[in-house]
């Protein structure tokens, strides 16, 4: 009887196996759209540092907005838009103030998908730093959207030692 099982069993697993689909961990986005992603972020820091706030918080809306229904739009726009504003006040009444420069310091690739990345930046301001997210999916168009954005005072050690910024070393 448990060899009877055993074999049932064995047989099972290499059925169900011979069906599972392997991961390519190979499969990274192309170079073209990863530059076109660091473009994008490069107008973002670039607006953000001429005080275009209002043009950063239409793009937020744009790329990130686009299911929300319009009272939804204006609610986020106005609440990103004063968010970039208080990035912008200088010290000593603002804790950031203007931006003098950035690094792109994490590329990370969903592993075993060629459509979807992340890029993660630090920038310098006048009183401190910021540590940005971008989440890049590339759509059955082969168009770059934009899928996240985020920003945390955080210590970049400690941010870049959570688990979700640890686990694609493992895998690019």
């Amino acid at each position: 009887m448990k060899s009877t099982l055993l074999t049932v069993l064995l047989l099972l697993t290499a059925f169900c196996t011979s069906f599972s689909q392997t991961t390519d961990f190979s499969k990274k986005p192309n170079a073209a759209k990863i530059q076109e992603a660091k473009t994008i972020v490069n107008t973002i820091f670039t607006d953000l540092k001429n005080n275009r706030h209002e043009k950063v918080a239409d793009f937020m809306v744009e790329s990130i907005g686009k299911t929300w229904d319009a009272a939804t739009k204006i609610k986020n726009k106005n609440d990103y838009l004063s968010k970039m504003q208080i990035i912008s006040v200088s010290p000593p009444e603002g804790v950031y103030g203007s931006l003098d420069g950035y690094d792109l310091i994490e590329e990370a690739y969903l592993p075993g998908s060629d459509r979807y990345f992340r890029h993660t930046y630090i920038s310098y301001h006048e009183g401190s730093k910021l540590i940005w997210e971008f989440r890049f999916y590339i759509n059955s168009k082969q168009k770059l959207t934009i899928d996240y954005i985020g920003w945390s005072e955080k210590n970049p050690f400690e941010y870049m030692s959570t688990s979700d910024m640890l686990a694609p070393r493992y895998f690019n």
